[in-house]
């Protein structure tokens, strides 16, 4: 004879865990927050290593280049810093659902991808690309850190 065994699970516990955990996924806004700082700090590093983001070191600059910035009165300082104005204008922004850093300045486009062509007075220049913007591989790992104490924080 067939012998039948019924078990009773109270999953109350789990439902409101998943709950928690879908609502700390419809706001992130504090992860995200903290993730933005971190874009801003790895901006910041770059402008302190001369490199990018994922290490590359950024082109020395060109003799011209360096002869130019001594004629309009500015220090034969580091590459990407001849007044210090693009480094200071990255800024950052988050909401519930993403986290950004950049800067409004027309030319940091350039210095981030590089460009070659005519400059607004029609001399033909050739930026290489200096990326500034982007995370270091310890700052993704403290991206990912923000993320996991978000939702760890839900489950308690």
């Amino acid at each position: 004879m067939p012998v039948r065994i019924d078990i009773e699970f109270d999953d109350s516990a789990v439902r409101r865990a998943l709950d928690r955990l879908m609502r700390a996924g419809d706001d992130l806004s504090p992860a995200m927050r903290e993730i933005a700082g971190h874009l801003e700090d790895s901006a910041a590093e770059s402008f302190e290593r001369e490199s990018a983001p994922d290490g590359t070191p950024w082109a020395p600059l060109k003799k011209s280049t360096k002869k130019d910035r001594r004629r309009r009165g500015y220090r034969d300082g580091p590459i990407l810093e001849r007044s210090g104005d693009l480094a200071a204008s990255i800024t950052s922004d988050s909401d519930a659902t993403s986290a950004v850093a950049g800067t409004n300045f027309e030319y940091a486009a350039r210095h981030q991808l590089g460009f070659e062509g005519p400059d607004s007075l029609g001399r033909n220049i050739d930026t290489p690309a200096r990326p500034f913007l982007g995370l270091w591989p310890e700052h993704e790992d403290l991206v990912v850190d923000a993320i996991h104490r978000h939702f760890t924080k839900a489950l308690k």
